[in-house]
């Protein structure tokens, strides 16, 4: 095949599998059908496995993953703190209906989720029955925040826009965690090392922050942008227990407190040309 050609002389292999919810391109609506998620997270990710299975030069295959392969399409168990080695139902029944009512947004999500639990599900399952003579090592971020160097508009604000949602709004999800950009493509890296094991799965979360937190950062840089975020604002990020990447990958976190401002000095200023 091209891309078995394609791969050729390649030693390590970094694959994406598919990007986060995806939108109609006319409407810039939500995608809401399931086999614009289904299909494409599992056959990209299985053929490319198959591919690089016929390819010797090919020692090691970094699959870019999400946080959301970590979590049951259910809910994260009451108590529970997510990791790369729970022992929770993380099956999908592709049969099953994932609309949120009057929810197209949430519903996308739902959706994505489900795609991401797919997608991960095929790709061990395959590292199982198959046995390729590569290494497989999976990477799971949580949503990635940061500068972004292709945004270009507010509108193209990406991940990014669950922080400036979350500051700008004062709309919390007990979904939320995050990780700066660098840091992600750091761990890519680090996990290319040949004393990484086949088989390795890795979170990538910074470090916890409450909402309180966020608020008061933004109190004391931004205190003149119109948020919404409170003082009096409860909870905070998921729970989740990076130590596992922190050990192997030898990961220093980046912080919120540069997250925050990377996020607000990129889409005030997209904001302020766009007015002009």
């Amino acid at each position: 095949m091209i891309l078995s050609s394609l791969l050729l002389h390649i030693a390590p292999l970094l694959f994406t599998p598919a990007p986060a919810v995806m939108e109609n391109p006319n409407t810039s609506t939500p995608l809401s059908d399931k086999k614009d998620y289904f299909i494409p997270a599992v056959k990209r990710t299985t053929v490319l496995l198959k591919e690089a299975a016929g390819v010797a030069s090919i020692k090691k295959v970094v699959i870019t993953s999400s946080r959301a392969a970590l979590i049951p399409l259910t809910g994260m168990p009451a108590g529970g703190i997510v990791k790369e080695d729970n022992d929770w139902d993380f099956s999908v029944d592709e049969n099953a209906s994932f609309e949120v009512p009057n929810d197209p947004d949430a519903t996308a999500f739902r959706l994505y989720h489900a795609s991401k639990l797919l997608s991960n599900n095929a790709a061990w399952s395959f590292w199982r029955n198959e046995k390729p003579h590569y290494s497989l090592v999976s990477i799971h971020p949580a949503f990635v925040l940061g500068h972004n160097l292709v945004q270009s508009s507010p509108d193209e604000i990406g991940s990014n826009g669950v922080l400036w949602k979350l500051i700008m709004t004062g709309t919390f999800s007990p979904s939320v965690a995050g990780v700066h950009i660098q840091d992600v493509a750091e761990a890519h890296i680090k996990a290319l090392n040949p004393d990484i094991p086949d088989g390795a799965k890795y979170l990538l979360v910074g470090k916890p922050i409450t909402w309180k937190e966020v608020a008061q950062i933004m109190d004391r840089d931004y205190p003149n942008v119109g948020i919404k975020i409170s003082m009096e604002a409860e909870g905070g990020t998921m729970p989740c227990d990076n130590t596992k990447t922190e050990q192997e990958l030898g990961m220093k976190w980046r912080s919120w407190e540069q997250m925050i401002h990377e996020v607000m000095d990129q889409q005030l200023g997209l904001v302020k040309e766009s007015t002009i």
